[in-house]
């Protein structure tokens, strides 16, 4: 079962794609494979970009549809990420939509929601929240300041 963490932002001039990028980062660090799961193909296109742009001293190596990739971007999960392997893999969830799928949840080992500082995306997370909690998992919240 994946453990699910919810960072909440709570400064409104906070990026939600930005801390995306620095959890890329930290996911390199650590040596954890993940699948970054965006709504559109415009936001995956941005986020692309964005990976791309994040530090001039430094980059995070990345593609998309390719689950080979340390840092996998795509609008569907690959089966590769599906296949039962040892290695673990995060799923970092830009799209919006609570991850529901049992066989997805029991693959990834870690899924990761970001909550904007905006009631909209307080009220988006907040459902995503009790989908998870419909699924049995209890969600980790992380209060971003």
């Amino acid at each position: 079962m994946s453990a699910v963490n919810f960072y909440v932002l709570n400064d409104v001039q906070a990026s939600h794609e930005l801390f995306a990028c620095r959890l890329c980062q930290r996911a390199l660090q650590e040596g954890l494979p993940l699948f970054v799961w965006c709504e559109s193909a415009e936001a995956l296109e941005r986020f692309d970009q964005l990976l791309w742009d994040f530090q001039a001293s430094s980059f995070i190596p990345h593609d998309v549809d390719n689950a080979r990739a340390p840092i996998c971007l795509g609008l569907n999960i690959p089966d590769d990420f599906l296949q039962a392997t040892p290695q673990k893999v995060g799923c970092l969830n830009l799209s919006g939509h609570a991850l529901t799928s049992a066989e997805a949840l029991s693959r990834f080992d870690r899924v990761i929601e970001i909550i904007e500082a905006n009631e909209a995306a307080k009220a988006a997370g907040r459902e995503r929240f009790k989908a998870y909690k419909q699924q049995g998992i209890t969600p980790i919240t992380h209060q971003i300041k």
